[in-house]
């Protein structure tokens, strides 16, 4: 597994927790608007972190620290990662995977073998339509398999989409909830055009009003649970 970032503190990240975040390096997505191209781009991290040196991080942080979040890039392309997990689990520690959806398998055996506490799930745009500008293959049925897995886990979740033009409009939103009906948790997260994988993809960029993001959330209440919006920072 290539860890190619790791927060030593977060508050934000686990909710209610005082956590680290590890990174891990790839993703098989080509979200133009992604703001951690450095865990993308092919060729690796300049300076990736050894799986040791993170683990003895943690150990060191037993008892000051409640959990590890594991996110990326996407963690579950990584055969190693229930093992990386296993040993977090095993120093105390609480757990919260984010993932994109795109493996099931990966996921759910996660879940099924008890190394998770909390996961969190991005859904960027209607599931059927992530091919060609988020995906270089049609990846729906991988999606919608991965939220039924969460949806009927028992665990701990949250589902995210980062509203953008031209991934995310109200009809798109429609779809994606009526998918997610039900859900513990929804998050509208406003984007922030600073800093993407593809800054040329949003040169003419026009952005969704505050007014509208307060409408998505109202098409999203009522379908989940609870539906929050998260500004950019």
């Amino acid at each position: 597994m290539i860890i190619g970032g790791l927060n030593k503190c977060s508050l934000i990240d686990y909710p209610g927790k005082i956590g680290a975040v590890v990174f891990t390096y790839g993703c098989n997505l080509t979200c133009p608007y992604c703001h951690n191209a450095g865990l993308v781009n092919e060729g690796g991290p300049e300076t990736p972190y050894g799986v040791d040196e993170v683990l003895g991080f943690l150990k060191n942080r037993m008892g000051r620290l409640d959990a590890v979040v594991v996110s990326g890039g996407e963690p579950c392309l990584h055969s190693d990662l229930p093992e990386f997990i296993r040993k977090v689990k095993e120093m105390g520690f609480l757990v919260k995977l984010d993932t994109n959806g795109s493996r099931p398998a990966m996921l759910r055996s996660l879940m099924e073998q008890g190394l998770l506490d909390y996961v969190a799930m991005d859904i960027k745009a209607d599931p059927a339509a992530y091919m060609p500008l988020l995906s270089r293959r049609p990846i729906e049925a991988e999606l919608k398999e991965s939220v039924s897995a969460i949806l009927h886990s028992g665990l701990p979740h949250e589902f995210r989409t980062t509203c953008t033009s031209p991934f995310i409009d109200e009809a798109v939103l429609d779809t994606i909830t009526g998918m997610i009906e039900g859900a513990e948790l929804y998050a509208l997260q406003e984007f922030n055009p600073k800093h993407t994988l593809n800054p040329d993809f949003f040169d003419v960029y026009e952005g969704i009003s505050p007014e509208l993001l307060e409408r998505f959330k109202c098409v999203a209440e009522e379908k989940v649970r609870r539906c929050v919006l998260r500004m950019a920072s």
